[in-house]
């Protein structure tokens, strides 16, 4: 099947189209009975704001109002989603104004959009959307049927399927009605301050859980514009922020480091809110920014199955390395006798009301969460018990450390913890400095220095490249030969999560 380009109002040609099963278009136009609460939230943005500027790809460098993408939106829908009420859509587009139409073409059908990340190969997304459970691919060639995989269960009208990165195991569908994504972009929006006032820099992946909540849902829910591009520079980042008047811009930590790390004067005088979130910042890239910059980083703590969960508004934990703030206003959470974060809300996936992550955590004197790590197994080492998480706070406490990864290796019956750090110095001086805060039975036999670790899309650690490297590093030890890596935590909140059925509030 070939492409077919749509004209947008406007005159705009798009380049975002396709024929839906090769039968063309349906001579009837029929309104949206079936849309979710989703569009029609849209609809409402889209009639108060009409000819003003929506969306600005940057490949182009020309505005797109909201009317344009609400009548291309409407126009996938109605010639190629029509009688696909409760489908899943499954489409790989990078972030841009194509996204979002397709996102609102499913939307205003009744499906179910199950965005996949952009960098998968053509030819291998049919196979990866049929495993994740689509009904339907929407690629280059068309709108292709599939034969989904996995049994879906439950009546509930998803509006939204995440999938999680499978940085800790194979990757899985999780899917969202319309009234919980709603719930968690209002939420968010309100806790970092957002509005139609404000143009985001969108260069996080649209289908991303951290960039649905605070780029996404703000865009549809209340009007905020959005710059975007599919592909950038860091060094790049700077020109556009001060160009097209930034006011806010969501990152990750390894971004913001970058950021920090470039060369010369650099001023960014309309940005008024900087958030990072996907891991921990280091309060040493903080600080970097707010001198470099005169700009305080806020830090957001979330996951794809709950949504946003604590936000730093004032940055102050952020800048001193305290925490990830506070729960936000309608997000409960509790920390389990086990130090795992436990949370309720009405933006949790599925029926869900209660979801149980594998973070650790505690509280902090004032209320605000404080990242600890994740539940990996406890190893037993001399007749102690040690978790990896209380060594990887320990490394991370220490100067010039941006991250650290604590693993447990098993040789002629015996335990050992290997670790694998970001740092510019030796880990000959790392193992000093923690001597001098940790007993000896801490101190990981291995410790590995990068100036970065491997990285997914998400800014997340790459499990499986993670265990590769200590495998390659741990083999020069006399017992390497009998070294076996442990396998990771099966619980993960990118793989299988507890559960939990009460609706009790912590």
């Amino acid at each position: 099947m070939n492409r077919q380009p749509h004209a947008r109002s406007g005159g705009r040609a798009s380049s975002h189209s396709s024929r839906f099963l090769g039968s063309g278009a349906p001579a009837v136009r029929i309104p949206f009975p079936d849309a979710t609460a989703l569009w029609r939230a849209w609809k409402r943005t889209a009639s108060r704001f009409a000819d003003e500027p929506a969306l600005l790809p940057l490949e182009s460098e020309a505005w797109i109002s909201f009317r344009e993408i609400h009548s291309a939106a409407q126009r996938l829908a109605r010639d190629y989603l029509s009688g696909l009420r409760n489908s899943w859509i499954a489409f790989s587009l990078p972030a841009g104004p194509e996204w979002i139409e397709t996102f609102l073409a499913c939307q205003a059908a009744g499906a179910a959009a199950m965005p996949l990340d952009a960098g998968i190969p053509s030819e291998q997304l049919p196979s990866a959307a049929c495993r994740l459970g689509a009904s339907f691919l929407w690629a280059s060639n068309g709108l292709q049927r599939l034969v989904p995989r996995c049994r879906r269960r439950g009546t509930r009208q998803t509006a939204l399927v995440k999938i999680t990165s499978g940085s800790r195991g194979e990757a899985a569908s999780l899917p969202f009605s319309a009234e919980a994504m709603i719930e968690d972009g209002r939420n968010t929006s309100a806790a970092m301050g957002t509005s139609e006032t404000d143009r985001a820099l969108a260069l996080l992946p649209f289908g991303h859980s951290y960039a649905l909540g605070s780029l996404v849902l703000p865009f549809l829910l209340r009007g905020m514009r959005l710059v975007s591009a599919k592909e950038f520079l860091v060094s790049q980042i700077p020109a556009w922020i001060r160009k097209h008047e930034i006011t806010f811009f969501p990152s990750v930590p390894d971004i913001w480091r970058a950021l920090g790390q470039l060369p010369g004067p650099v001023s960014l005088p309309s940005l008024r809110i900087a958030v990072s979130a996907g891991a921990v910042l280091p309060a040493e890239t903080a600080r970097r920014i707010q001198e470099r910059f005169s700009v305080k980083i806020h830090s957001l703590y979330g996951s794809s199955e709950t949504g946003t969960i604590s936000y730093d508004r004032p940055g102050d934990a952020t800048l001193e390395g305290r925490s990830v703030g506070t729960a936000l206003p309608r997000v409960w959470v509790t920390i389990t006798r086990a130090r795992r974060v436990s949370v309720s809300s009405r933006a949790l996936y599925g029926r869900r009301q209660r979801v149980t992550l594998p973070d650790l955590a505690q509280w902090t004197e004032i209320g605000e969460i404080r990242l600890l790590g994740r539940a990996d197994r406890i190893v037993t080492m001399g007749g102690r018990n040690i978790h990896p998480a209380e060594v990887e706070a320990l490394l991370r406490q220490l100067p010039s450390v941006t991250d650290a990864h604590v693993r447990a290796v098993r040789s002629r019956s015996r335990n050992y913890l290997v670790a694998a750090v970001e740092s510019s110095k030796s880990s000959s001086e790392l193992l000093r400095l923690l001597a001098a805060v940790a007993p000896e039975w801490k101190i990981p036999r291995l410790l590995l220095c990068f100036p970065e670790l491997p990285r997914n899309a998400r800014g997340k650690v790459e499990e499986q490249s993670l265990q590769a490297l200590f495998r390659d590093a741990y083999r020069p030890f006399a017992s390497a030969k009998a070294s076996k890596i442990r396998p990771p935590a099966t619980g993960s909140s990118d793989s299988r999560i507890e559960t939990e059925n009460s609706a009790s509030r912590p």
